[in-house]
């Protein structure tokens, strides 16, 4: 399995990027997702190979508000690249206390264009699973 991306969330996108030593330029694309309320800003890191995404509620009824009420800055899921989203559901839902968060599309550039995701709570861990549609 492979990390796709780390996500974040955060109030102030700029004392974030502050945090981690980054700044607005740093920032590849930043997308308003209806579906959740919220904007991701994402962010490669080319020494690590890996993709930062900054997910910032702009309601107080998105996906993340409660979340970022209580924490401010805090690391918020883990994604991972997956063929098949439907095989991830199948697998991850049947193991006892996990339960599906959500699913959703958006189109998302800087990840290569349209991508499926998938959100599963696991415990305490939230994945996500992400499937470029080519």
């Amino acid at each position: 399995m492979k990390i796709h991306h780390i996500g974040v969330v955060v109030t102030d996108v700029d004392e974030a990027l502050a945090a981690l030593g980054l700044n607005r330029l740093n920032i590849t694309e930043t997308v308003f997702d209806p579906n959740q309320k919220n904007k991701l800003h994402f962010i490669h890191l080319p020494e690590n190979n890996l993709w930062l995404e900054l997910v910032e509620p702009v309601a107080d009824n998105a996906s993340t508000a409660k979340f970022a009420k209580k924490f401010s800055i805090g690391l918020h899921h883990l994604a991972m690249s997956t063929e098949d989203i439907e095989a991830e559901e199948a697998i991850y839902s049947e193991r006892p206390g996990n339960f599906v968060l959500g699913r959703y599309q958006i189109t998302v550039d800087s990840f290569g264009g349209k991508i499926q995701t998938l959100f599963i709570a696991v415990k305490g861990l939230i994945l996500e699973f992400v499937k470029v549609e080519k």
